[in-house]
């Protein structure tokens, strides 16, 4: 039988006896001292993948243990299993696999009783690298299995390397993706790139964006730190110069044994160069690692230079390239932050909506544009101007011009006095403005606009093209108006309010055919007129609380006369514009029908023909829905708003309700009695009554009566009334 042992060529590289590298260190773990010292005297000299072996002598597990608690690491580990204890070696190798969690050294079983090997499950369970009888191992099997465990040991390093690195790759690129500078991000990118690496901060990195030829340091460590900001021309090192240049120019890394020159390029174009410095010479991992982590890299400054773009557009307005409403809010803020006292104007353009609709919305852009640009020539460059919503631009001014701020609004009325040409037209342009004072009119940005805001108002409501500082007047009544906000808040649960009753008459039978609920607030000993508080109820949301409880009270009473007079009279509620739009207002007008048990017949809701501006299309449908249950609508102020013979033929309603204020001029006007009755007509026309409301005069009454209207209400039938007379007036009639 011919000898199966197999022996290496003397002349291969892993035998030659040079030294090459850092040595390999094997543990030996063996009670026989002759075991140590035949490996040492087979092995001497020899070399595994070019690097010699280092050798480290235990006798016993126990001695092992202590020796592998050590910081030194250990390719290989060639283990004797019986020593000690007959499972001496096997407790051995759990505790380097669970106590240590050392995975990589490979464990090589060396045994001297013939017959004996461990379960295969402990050699899969304990990553047992191989198993050989004492006896059978000659030199060449013995440098084998040492080159098979050592090139393992390595290449599971380099597995740990990488996964270490690429863990150090996301957590790094996850801090400098927060960075939303440029210089910040650059920064980030060299630290984690030097802590990747592990090598000292001694880097910089240069930017050139959208292929333009400066090429600038943008982040610095060491000797590069005070280079930041300028162009790489300014370097003393030439030679560096002409190296980043040729990175740049073949887009290719360059890396010698101190120095990498690394060529990064982001989806968007923008080219980016990192010279590191490094003390020791970058292995292929560590250029693998490098190269994942340019791709990381490469996309951060997409995103950088991308969330730049955003907040530009963030704080300035894209149509006029001024500041937008974040914008100026932001320096108005940081003027604050100073306590610099200042003014802000808010400015309208009057009438800006004709000129949109008169000319189109490009003319009205342009003339969004001329007036910025208007605006920063007159009252400065250093000005900040900021467009805040459509045709309204903020403005601030300092302190100083307060006093001389009528001359400074008339200049500006004046320089606008010929208005703007604009593509063959000649725009007629006016402002009006409201101005508020820092620190006296607000303490925030947000108060300042808001009372700025209210001074306008009051502006454009006195006249045009004039301009209204905020005063303490307008201070109180705003404090006023809130005060009332939050006490008609708790109204209904304090039972301050109450629901009169105003008699509707037909003016054929002179009967009582209805009556308008009008809802009355007696808060503190005062009645407080619907004129004030019902305005802020809208404007506050409460109208959708509060007018649902108008409803079931009312509701709730006519269903009351009818069981006590056996009259069943129609009421008529007041609803608004907030309530109609309120997606939960048909369920509530269902569950007062529900639970009050009132015939819908003898329901009619009243609105107001202005109303019918805000979205006529959306309304029908509204309108459509409450008639489809059987309610009454008629449409309060008729004359007031946009009346006409198609508009009254498209609108679901049943009554026509005639305003008091021509029913109050028609005695004195045939101008005005010509149009109650032109109004009475078109009704007529489209099968609808009308009512006439504010009949205060017996004339009034019979003149409406004889141009063929059908109801009145008013002083002269009655004043709103107490629920009990109206049962009183029932029970006579």
């Amino acid at each position: 039988m011919t000898n199966d042992t197999f022996e290496f060529a003397p002349e291969d590289d892993a035998f030659e006896s040079v030294s090459a590298g850092e040595p390999w260190q094997i543990l030996l773990v063996d009670d026989e001292q002759q075991v140590h010292e035949a490996t040492r005297f087979a092995l001497e000299g020899s070399l595994v993948l070019d690097r010699p072996l280092s050798f480290t002598s235990a006798y016993s597990a126990a001695e092992a243990k202590a020796i592998l608690k050590q910081p030194k690491r250990f390719a290989c580990v060639l283990l004797d299993v019986v020593m000690e204890t007959e499972h001496a070696g096997l407790d051995l190798i759990n505790f380097i696999r669970c106590d240590l969690n050392e995975h990589s050294t490979r464990i090589v079983i060396r045994t001297g009783q013939p017959g004996y090997a461990p379960e295969l499950r402990v050699v899969h369970d304990y990553d047992i690298n191989d198993y050989k009888q004492k006896t059978e191992l000659t030199t060449t099997q013995l440098i084998v299995t040492l080159s098979t465990a050592c090139r393992s040991f390595q290449q599971l390093e380099m597995i740990n390397r990488h996964r270490e690195g690429l863990e150090l790759i996301i957590q790094g690129a996850a801090q400098i993706f927060s960075e939303h500078a440029i210089e910040t991000f650059s920064e980030g990118v060299l630290v984690q790139l030097c802590s990747l690496l592990e090598v000292e901060h001694h880097a910089m990195l240069c930017l050139r964006q959208d292929n333009a030829h400066r090429v600038q340091v943008i982040a610095g460590f060491g000797p590069y730190a005070s280079m930041v900001g300028h162009s790489i021309d300014n370097i003393a090192n030439k030679v560096l110069v002409s190296q980043i240049e040729q990175v740049l120019q073949t887009r290719q890394n360059s890396v010698n044994e101190h120095l990498a020159i690394l060529y990064l390029k982001s989806p968007s174009d923008d080219e980016m160069v990192i010279c590191l410095h490094t003390s020791r010479s970058l292995t292929e991992s560590d250029i693998r690692l490098i190269r994942l982590f340019s791709v990381y890299v490469s996309v951060g400054l997409d995103n950088v230079t991308l969330f730049e773009r955003i907040e530009n557009l963030a704080f300035n307005d894209y149509l006029t390239s001024g500041l937008n409403r974040n914008g100026f809010i932001k320096h108005l803020e940081e003027q604050m932050c100073h306590q610099d006292p200042c003014m802000v104007l808010l400015a309208d353009i009057d009438n800006f909506q004709a000129i949109n609709d008169g000319l189109g919305h490009r003319i009205g852009d342009l003339t969004l544009i001329r007036m910025r640009e208007h605006l920063q020539r007159v009252l400065g460059a250093s000005c900040p101007i900021g467009r805040i919503s459509s045709d309204n631009f903020a403005i601030i001014l300092p302190i100083d011009v307060y006093d001389s701020l009528p001359d400074l609004m008339s200049s500006v009325s004046e320089s606008l006095g010929q208005g703007f040409s604009i593509k063959d037209y000649e725009v007629p342009v006016s402002l009006t403005f409201g101005v508020a004072v820092y620190p006296n009119h607000g303490l925030n940005a947000f108060s300042l606009l808001q009372n700025a805001g209210i001074a306008l108002k009051k502006a454009k409501a006195e006249k045009r093209g004039s301009y209204v500082v905020f005063g303490e007047g307008f201070e109180q009544e705003l404090q006023q108006r809130l005060k009332t906000t939050i006490e008609l808040r708790h109204c209904i649960e304090l039972n301050e309010l109450r629901i009169e009753y105003q008699p509707q008459y037909c003016l054929k039978t002179k009967t009582l055919s209805g009556v308008e609920a009008l809802v009355r607030w007696h808060h503190l000993g005062q009645l407080i007129s619907p004129v004030v508080f019902i305005p802020i109820a809208e404007k506050s949301g409460l109208i959708i609380t509060i007018g649902a409880w108008i409803l079931e009270q009312a509701c709730l009473q006519q269903v009351s006369w009818l069981q006590a007079t056996g009259r069943s009279l129609r009421v008529a509620v007041n609803v608004s514009v907030r309530q109609l739009v309120d997606p939960g207002f048909l369920n509530t007008l269902d569950a007062i029908l529900s639970r009050t048990g009132i015939d819908p017949a003898q329901l009619e809701l009243e609105i107001t023909e202005s109303m019918m501006m805000n979205d006529q299309s959306q309304m029908i449908l509204i309108l459509q829905a409450i008639q489809d249950r059987g309610i009454t609508i008629a449409i309060d102020d008729f004359g007031t708003g946009y009346s006409s013979l198609k508009y009254l033929q498209e609108l679901p309603v049943n009554r026509l309700k005639i305003d008091r204020t021509f029913v109050s001029s028609m005695s004195a006007s045939i101008k005005d009695q010509q149009l109650v009755k032109l109004m009475i007509e078109m009704g007529h026309l489209v099968d609808l009554t009308l009512i006439a409301e504010g009949v205060e005069e017996e004339s009034e009454g019979e003149l409406l009566s004889s141009l063929g209207c059908d109801e009145a209400q008013g002083y002269f039938y009655s004043r709103p009334q107490p629920a009990h007379i109206i049962t009183q007036m029932l029970m006579d009639s």
